[in-house]
């Protein structure tokens, strides 16, 4: 039987006005396919193998399975109260529900929530290490009223911590040893030790850091700043922003392509997606998406 097997070089946006997502090809920059979703698609991920897409709806209160092969949305699952962050792992999906404080776990093999976690108060982001930390792997909810992370098992799917986490967390993203969680706060990005638990840096970024994501090589760390219109780079070595590279209108989530030599920037204020070399922090080009472009995501390593 002929199998079409997806390419891993395109990078999905989610418009959040219109009720779509943008699919853009990363060898061309230039969008292949709209894709149709639920009302108010805020974020997105793709599962580890890349063979599906998983986008949340925060007006349906719903997540929506894509068939990368195809671009097709197979399946709608309810979630919680307005869902705002989406992480994976080889087994399963965490949605945080913002408005009822819980993580929804989803099995894309049933197609259905098989779990629920109680967080903090409204839970924004959620990342799952890309390693095994001693012989778990682990996940990472920010709650950003509570000021904390809630960390939990990934296999047994078991809240096991919870930790300070400044004023206000937001994104998390962990470097491909997983030794370090780098996360969003007000107008800081905390370091933490993953084996630890402890804040061992506090970088002043820009106004208002919403995304950060790491180049493949843990070089780079790239921060969208919302309130300023900036992306600010950080030297993971010295722990040091080295470069603050100007984008569209209210920057939020950024992704890495896979050769990690560009960064993607989603403008939700512009509708537009910016392209930066990572070699020289240049802005090489600005993609025209949907409305309200919210979430961003790059087939994972």
């Amino acid at each position: 039987m002929n199998r079409r097997i997806p390419s891993f070089h395109f990078a999905y946006v989610t418009n959040f006005n219109d009720n779509s997502i943008s699919v853009i090809d990363t060898r061309t920059r230039k969008v292949k396919a709209t894709i149709k979703t639920g009302r108010g698609p805020f974020e997105i991920a793709v599962t580890p193998d890349g063979k599906h897409a998983v986008v949340i709806n925060k007006t349906d209160n719903t997540a929506q399975v894509i068939q990368r092969s195809t671009n097709k949305i197979i399946s709608t699952i309810p979630v919680g109260k307005s869902p705002s962050d989406v992480g994976t792992s080889p087994k399963y999906v965490y949605v945080t529900n913002a408005a009822d404080n819980t993580v929804s776990v989803l099995c894309i093999k049933k197609r259905k929530v098989i779990q629920t976690l109680k967080v903090g108060k409204r839970p924004i982001g959620v990342t799952v290490t890309p390693q095994k930390i001693g012989q778990r792997t682990l996940g990472f909810v920010s709650n950003h009223d509570s000021n904390t992370i809630s960390i939990f098992n990934a296999k047994c799917n078991k809240i096991i911590d919870t930790i300070p986490a400044g004023v206000g967390p937001d994104q998390i993203a962990f470097t491909q040893n997983s030794r370090l969680a780098y996360v969003t706060t007000n107008n800081n990005v905390l370091v933490i030790g993953t084996r630890s638990r402890r804040i061992l840096s506090k970088i002043k970024v820009g106004s208002t850091p919403v995304g950060v994501a790491i180049t493949p090589n843990d070089r780079f760390a790239y921060v969208g700043n919302e309130g300023d219109n900036t992306v600010s780079v950080i030297m993971l070595k010295k722990n040091k922003v080295i470069a603050t590279v100007p984008v569209g209108k209210k920057p939020g989530i950024v992704a890495i392509t896979q050769n990690g030599k560009f960064a993607y920037v989603a403008n939700f204020g512009e509708n537009t997606v910016s392209v930066i070399r990572v070699r020289d922090n240049k802005v090489i080009d600005t993609i025209k998406v949907g409305n309200a472009a919210s979430g961003l995501a790059i087939i994972p390593l």
